[in-house]
C-alpha cells in the first residue's frame, strides 16, 4: 500500500495538475476558432483533423487530469466506489465531446452550403445541442461531486501558506476566465448551463458541510479553486447580460 500523500505532494501535484488542465483548456477552446477548411482535411482514412483533436488529444488528456486530480485530493487513498464514479464520469465528459464537436463542426462547416438537408440539420442540431451537450456536462456535475467529496473527506492538515494561495487563485482566475467566455456570448443559449454550473457547485458545497470535519477552504485547495470559478462564472456571465441585453 502507498503512503499518505504529505500536504506538500498534494499542493505541488494539484498545482501541476491544474496548470495543465488550464492549459489544455485553452488550446482546445482555441482550436474552435481555428480554420474549419484546415480542420476538416483528411487525418488519415477515418477521422479528419478536427475530430482526431477533440477525440485522440484534448479528452484523453483532460480526461486523465480529471483521474489524476481525484487521486490527488484523495491524498493517494483507494476509495473502490470513488474511483468507479470518477471511470462513469470520465467516460460522460469523453463522450459528450465525441458527439459534440464533430456535430458542431459540421453544422458551422457546411451551414449556407446547402449540402445540409433539414433532416440532417435536425439530427446535427440534436447531437450537437442536445445528446452531447447533456452528456457532456452529465459527466462534469458527477466528476465536481466526486472530487469534492474526495477532498472533502482527506482535507489538508495544515492550511495553505499565501504561495499556495495566490498560485491556485491564478489557475482558478484562468478557468474562470475560459469559462466564462464560453458562456456570455452565447446568450439566452447558455442559460440553462448557467443551472447546470450551480448543480455542480452543489456537490462540493454539500460535501464540505457533511463531510468537511470542520476544516476551512483554506485545507481544501479543491474548493479553494472550484468555489470562485463556478460562483463566480455565473455571477459575471449574469451581470455580463444584464449590461449587455438588460436583462437575463
Amino acid at each position: 500500500m502507498s503512503a499518505e500523500l504529505t500536504d506538500r505532494q498534494v499542493l505541488t501535484r494539484l498545482a501541476w495538475l491544474f496548470a495543465l488542465f488550464a492549459a489544455i483548456g485553452l488550446v482546445a477552446g482555441a482550436s474552435r476558432m481555428w480554420p474549419a477548411g484546415w480542420q476538416l482535411r483528411a487525418c488519415g482514412d477515418v477521422v479528419r483533423v478536427r475530430e482526431a483533436l477533440s477525440m485522440f488529444v484534448f479528452t484523453p488528456a483532460l480526461c486523465l487530469v480529471f483521474w489524476l486530480i481525484g487521486r490527488t485530493v484523495g491524498r493517494g487513498r483507494t476509495v473502490v466506489a470513488a474511483d468507479l464514479l470518477m471511470v462513469l464520469s470520465v467516460y460522460g465528459v469523453a463522450c459528450g465531446m465525441g458527439i459534440h464537436d464533430p456535430a458542431n463542426r459540421l453544422i458551422s462547416a457546411y451551414s449556407g452550403t446547402g449540402a445540409l438537408t433539414p433532416e440532417v440539420r435536425r439530427s446535427l442540431v440534436y447531437l450537437d445541442d442536445a445528446l452531447g451537450h447533456w452528456v457532456f456536462w452529465s459527466g462534469f456535475v458527477l466528476a465536481t461531486w466526486v472530487l469534492g467529496l474526495r477532498q472533502a473527506l482527506a482535507p489538508l492538515t495544515e492550511r495553505m501558506q499565501w504561495p499556495w494561495r495566490i498560485g491556485l487563485g491564478a489557475v482558478a482566475a484562468a478557468f474562470l476566465w475560459v469559462m466564462v467566455t464560453n458562456l456570455w456570448d452565447e446568450y439566452p443559449k447558455t442559460r440553462a448551463d448557467l443551472g447546470v454550473i450551480l448543480l455542480a457547485a452543489l456537490g462540493p458545497l454539500a460535501a464540505h458541510a457533511a463531510a468537511g470535519r470542520g476544516a476551512g477552504v483554506l485545507r481544501m485547495p479543491l474548493h479553494f479553486v472550484v468555489y470562485p470559478v463556478y460562483l463566480g462564472s455565473v455571477a459575471v456571465t449574469l451581470v455580463s447580460w444584464l449590461v449587455r441585453y438588460g436583462r437575463v
